[in-house]
């Protein structure tokens, strides 16, 4: 029975580009087949299917995929998807920047958007918050800024939202939302004036 070096198969076409089938072993186990190119100024390219059941794509450069040139304007003409466990999208030194005319990210139980500095829209027209519940700040919070908003006010360390109709005189700054680190059910008095400080 012949060992594993002897059923290695090496079909070379030419200095850069050759296809390799039953490969030695490695860390991921031993290669099933792997296509190897490789440019005059040494750059890589390599796809590979291990023993481990690892299939992987590298690129030494950029590597651009393309697709949809005559597929019709609602198609889905990219589609990646992970039956089981998660999808990872890194960029160790740089932005992972995602473009199109309408985007959606959708969770079925829980999206979370994290980040030393966070920051929602970009001179947006409109922007909106909905939800049954939604909350400004925790326990260690310390500032919250509007700017350039005539509708909220500050009293002591709360901060408010005023009426639509609170440039009537008869009703003037009457407060329409909770506290911000206060009672959550709080309401002013009628006609109480909340100009801030």
């Amino acid at each position: 029975m012949a060992s594993k070096s002897e059923s290695r198969v090496l079909d070379v076409f030419g200095p850069n580009f050759l296809i390799e089938t039953n490969g030695p072993v490695g860390v991921a186990g031993p290669v099933v087949y792997q296509l190897y190119a490789v440019t005059d100024k040494k750059l890589k390219y390599q796809q590979a299917l291990h023993g481990s059941g690892l299939a992987t794509i590298e690129a030494d450069g950029t590597l651009e995929i393309q697709t949809g040139f005559k597929n019709k304007s609602e198609s889905i003409s990219y589609l990646a998807m992970a039956h089981n466990g998660d999808m990872c999208m890194t960029a160790e030194n740089g932005w992972v920047r995602i473009y199109g005319k309408n985007i959606v990210l959708e969770a079925s139980n829980e999206l979370v958007l994290q980040g030393d500095k966070v920051k929602l829209g970009n001179k947006a027209s409109q922007t909106f918050l909905l939800g049954e519940t939604i909350e400004i700040g925790d326990d260690t919070t310390s500032t919250v800024v509007v700017k350039g908003s005539k509708r909220i006010t500050r009293q002591s360390s709360n901060i408010f939202l005023k009426s639509r109709i609170g440039n009537l005189t008869t009703i003037a700054g009457v407060a329409q939302a909770a506290f911000v680190n206060g009672p959550l059910a709080a309401r002013t008095r009628f006609g109480e004036n909340l100009s801030g400080t």
